[in-house]
């Protein structure tokens, strides 16, 4: 693996956003381009690069706007700054067209966890046509917090009153109800992951945050509506195959039901669907450390096989 750091600037007019290229031994067989979730930030998804990598994959990331290295070499951790959520979708276009500029003739896919599987949707409803796969990890769908925080007239008032102010209790509220389910809870965090390794080592990240401003919070609920509204799965390129997997215990994904959602949505607009459901596994299947590796293998075969 060689690693390449690249900067460009971001939509949003202010930040210079952190991105990584990761090439493999050899001629690559393809491009992956990565997309992280809320709050954190890409290099949590070595160990998956790594993969990727080995199976001959060329892997481009960024950390998004507010977050991780953007975020704290700016003195911007929890600030977007975005002015709504197709800045984050606009960067992430800019990084493909780096990536593709580097390696024109070779086919290009894409991979979102969690808020990243939201700009991935996104993307690909605004910028698809020459994705050759999507796989969306952690899919956040039939999330009541988030639909609650988007008709808020009192939240849509803060935003427009000072979107930089900080969240205060938006956060938990858009969040809440996140370990009902999960018996003498450790902390408020535990559905990011079964293993509280996993747990202990997001919070202990100086990249990662969940301390952001109340734009973001905004940001995080309008992205979700329009990628569970109506003209969301009609305006993705039908050509394209998807690869949808999740934990059965992910309170984004509404503990498996929302994985199914997605995956009907694009198979009724004419996609072809594949699901994957992890029987007893909360937010973040490819950090746990007993399935990593088969969380990847599939992602990888998922590749492969549209390449074959």
């Amino acid at each position: 693996m060689s690693i390449r750091e690249i900067s460009f600037p971001s939509n949003n007019g202010r930040d210079t956003v952190k991105a990584w290229a990761y090439s493999p031994l050899g001629k690559p067989r393809g491009v992956i381009q990565l997309i992280h979730g809320y709050g954190e930030h890409s290099r949590r998804y070595l160990h998956m690069i790594g993969k990727f990598n080995a199976a001959g994959f060329v892997v481009y990331a960024d950390d998004h706007i507010g977050h991780g290295k953007t975020g704290y070499d700016g003195g911007t951790l929890g600030d977007p700054h975005s002015g709504g959520y197709m800045t984050y979708v606009k960067d992430e276009k800019a990084l493909h067209d780096i990536a593709v500029a580097d390696y024109p003739d070779i086919p290009y896919f894409v991979f979102g966890h969690s808020w990243g599987s939201m700009l991935a949707r996104c993307y690909a409803a605004h910028y698809g046509e020459d994705i050759a796969g999507l796989m969306l990890c952690g899919l956040c769908s039939q999330w009541q917090g988030c639909e609650d925080g988007y008709n808020n007239e009192e939240l849509r008032a803060a935003v427009k009153a000072n979107p930089s102010q900080p969240a205060g209790d938006w956060f938990a509220r858009v969040f809440s109800g996140m370990t009902d389910r999960i018996e003498n809870p450790n902390s408020a965090a535990d559905w990011i992951a079964n293993d509280p390794r996993v747990v202990a080592d997001h919070a202990g990240d100086m990249f990662n945050t969940f301390d952001t401003t109340i734009e973001l919070v905004w940001d995080f609920c309008e992205l979700y509506h329009f990628i569970e509204s109506d003209e969301w799965a009609p305006m993705v390129p039908t050509k394209i195959p998807v690869y949808l997997i999740a934990g059965d215990q992910d309170p984004c994904g509404n503990y498996g039901e929302g994985l199914y959602h997605v995956a009907n949505l694009l198979a009724r607009t004419g996609n072809k669907t594949t699901t994957r459901a992890y029987t007893g596994y909360r937010h973040e299947i490819h950090n746990e450390l007993d399935i990593r590796d088969e969380v990847e293998d599939g992602l990888i075969a998922f590749v492969n096989g549209v390449l074959a």
